[in-house]
């Protein structure tokens, strides 16, 4: 593993709209100038950090690896509003970090909230996408089909949920994620993780660093508060989610012992797809796949990408 310090990798800015910037760590494959552009995208609480073990093995498979801290996170710029973190504003972000590196066309990874972004992006802007790979982040129809078993409500999944209705409260859950030198995200990572030594002191300190920037933990809740503005709080009732189908070769990972979002979110999913799709499940990782598995997250990343190259 590459660490901060000693990483092969360097770190830039782009401006994606006026007045925000994204950070992103990158590297490129020697020798290859027009190398496909691979773009990475992390979920919450976290930064780029989180694709650490990914980044060298992918360039060194002939990507240009660029891996964002999104909007709000770590050093990007940071915006007040909640309005500012919806969805289909941070999938803007994405095309416009592919623009900033002159391409149209990107393969496009995301775990968590970064798969939240990538299926939207999917499903809104196919024609700049090659491939798509996303771990442990439900489509969103079938994350809305899915929230009802029969007539019922998926109570499980909503019990599971319990976080994404505190963090609609203003101020206090920041309080809260802060408390105690930011326990939360040792409990979050340490805590959910099924292999407890993927996460060592060093790297728990790192998030925390992330997390403790200013407006980095009012940014990272935004998300929710945007997404329960626009449309979430209909899905957890049990609407159902209307979307085009997507065509472009898709890999879903999906650690089979996540705390957070159940098994039973990725069932049913061929209806939303006209190209191919492999669901692959890792029954012994939990929610923080490529960092709790990553020798398995890069070997099926890896072989799916070698068979779906352009």
């Amino acid at each position: 593993m590459a660490e901060i310090g000693a990483e092969p990798w360097s770190f830039g800015f782009t401006e994606v709209e006026p007045g925000v910037r994204l950070h992103y760590a990158e590297l490129a494959p020697a020798g290859l100038t027009d190398a496909p552009l691979i773009v990475l995208l992390h979920g919450f609480p976290e930064f780029w950090y989180s694709w650490r073990h990914q980044i060298a093995p992918l360039a060194d498979a002939g990507y240009h690896v660029v891996v964002p801290d999104l909007r709000g996170y770590n050093e990007s710029d940071k915006p007040r509003s909640v309005d500012a973190y919806r969805i289909d504003r941070l999938a803007a972000d994405v095309g416009a970090l592919a623009a900033a590196f002159g391409r149209e066309r990107i393969t496009l990874a995301g775990h968590d909230w970064g798969g939240a972004v990538a299926w939207h992006f999917a499903l809104r802007h196919p024609e700049q996408l090659d491939a798509l790979v996303v771990m442990n982040a439900p489509h969103p129809a079938a994350f809305a089909k899915n929230m009802r078993r029969g007539s019922l409500p998926n109570l499980r999944q909503l019990r599971r949920s319990w976080y994404m209705f505190l963090f609609q409260v203003p101020w206090l859950p920041e309080q809260f994620l802060a408390a105690n030198d930011y326990r939360f995200i040792e409990n979050a990572f340490r805590g959910m993780a099924v292999h407890k030594d993927a996460f060592p002191d060093d790297v728990l300190r790192r998030f925390k660093e992330a997390a403790a920037r200013p407006g980095a933990l009012r940014a990272a809740l935004n998300y929710y508060r945007a997404a329960m503005r626009t449309g979430l709080r209909g899905v957890f009732a049990g609407r159902r989610v209307r979307v085009p189908q997507i065509a472009v070769p898709t890999l879903l990972l999906w650690g089979e012992l996540d705390s957070a979002l159940g098994k039973e979110l990725t069932e049913g999913m061929d209806e939303f797809f006209a190209g191919p799709l492999e669901i692959v499940y890792l029954p012994d990782c939990s929610h923080w796949v490529q960092q709790e598995c990553p020798e398995d997250v890069n070997v099926l990343m890896g072989d799916f990408l070698a068979r779906h190259r352009r």
